[in-house]
């Protein structure tokens, strides 16, 4: 018998354009090209809007989402599962102290074909300039990062696997804390260096960092982990880059 394998994403679609033109219009080919080429099982999304949750149903017609009137669940995140793979358990959205109105911690627990369940979250930390960092000298995301392991304590057994990813706007603090807690990033657990996830190019001139994680905890482990540079015409799905990575549950 074989062990359950299947393909996650995390990726920030960009659907914040409170900073200049997210070119939608541009993004809309790259983003369906890159849906088809990879065609993960599990996909995690922030800055999510409904016209990017209705493109991505169109081309992966076997992806389901939480369907919920809560608006965070279309205007800033939500999870996408391949339903012959998976069926949906139970959802929900833990309030974690993120400054935008409708961020959450956003989870899903799924059932595999075998009775087992994995529960999927993710959530998009406050960036800099909302959180009063340069001011205080203080982050706001490593409040945020010991409310999402405080929530997730509570939401899942130590023995059941667990997944969480997104864009935590840091690469430093908050992972740290979630290190503390037990949870392990998909660069270390495979003995790899941390690979930059924004900006992609072209299209920015910003300077390169990392602000998109992947981490598990639990009977759950990574046996390849990249993130991806991927255009169309030059032009990227995002301005974020995606990371992709295939999960075991032994």
């Amino acid at each position: 018998m074989y062990p359950f394998t299947f393909l996650a994403c995390t990726y920030n679609l960009w659907g914040d354009d409170r900073f200049g033109d997210n070119r939608w219009e541009e993004r809309i080919r790259p983003l369906r090209r890159f849906l088809e080429v990879n065609q993960p099982d599990v996909l995690c999304l922030q800055e999510l809007r409904p016209e990017a949750c209705d493109l991505i149903s169109a081309t992966l017609p076997s992806l389901r989402r939480v369907e919920d009137p809560f608006p965070g669940w279309t205007e800033e995140g939500n999870i996408f599962w391949n339903s012959e793979l998976f069926e949906l358990v139970e959802y929900g959205a833990e309030e974690i102290g993120l400054l935008d109105e409708h961020r959450r911690l956003f989870w899903v627990r799924l059932r595999t074909e075998s009775g087992s369940t994995v529960v999927v979250s993710t959530a998009h930390f406050s960036w800099i300039w909302e959180s009063g960092d340069l001011g205080e000298w203080v982050t706001v995301r490593v409040d945020e990062a010991r409310a999402t392991v405080a929530s997730l304590a509570e939401l899942v057994p130590p023995d059941e696997p667990l997944l969480f990813m997104g864009d935590l706007n840091d690469y430093l603090y908050p992972v740290g804390v979630l290190r503390d807690a037990g949870f392990e990033d998909s660069f270390r657990a495979l003995g790899r260096v941390p690979v930059m996830t924004h900006p992609a190019r072209p299209g920015s001139d910003e300077p390169p960092t990392l602000l998109d994680w992947m981490m598990h905890r639990g009977p759950i482990r990574p046996t390849l982990t990249s993130v991806v540079d991927f255009f169309v015409d030059e032009i990227p799905p995002s301005d974020h880059k995606p990371i992709l990575t295939t999960y075991v549950v032994p």
